[in-house]
């Protein structure tokens, strides 16, 4: 009966050893979604400067940018030949 109960204790000790181990992952499972919450904030937050000192850098208008903006004739792309005051050059 002694290998039974031995068997039982040890088979207790490894079950709470993995709960423990699983409650450890979950935190770490928070503190990570936390960080990568964190972490877009952040990056959106660059961008957005970013691209405000590229608009400042641009000497454009507001009134300019948002006709840039809204040019239904600007190709989705990026090509740079449908970016109006762009002069395209070969070489």
């Amino acid at each position: 009966m002694a290998t039974r109960k031995n068997t039982a204790e040890g088979l207790k000790a490894r079950m709470d050893k993995l709960e423990n181990d699983l409650v450890k992952i979950k935190d770490q499972k928070a503190q990570l979604n936390t960080k990568e919450k964190e972490l877009t904030k952040s990056l959106k937050e660059a961008k957005a400067s970013y691209i405000v000192a590229l608009m400042a850098e641009s000497g454009k208008s507001i009134e300019e940018l948002e006709q840039f903006a809204r040019n239904p004739h600007q190709e989705k792309n990026g090509d740079e030949l449908n970016v109006p005051g762009y002069e395209h050059t070969n070489g």
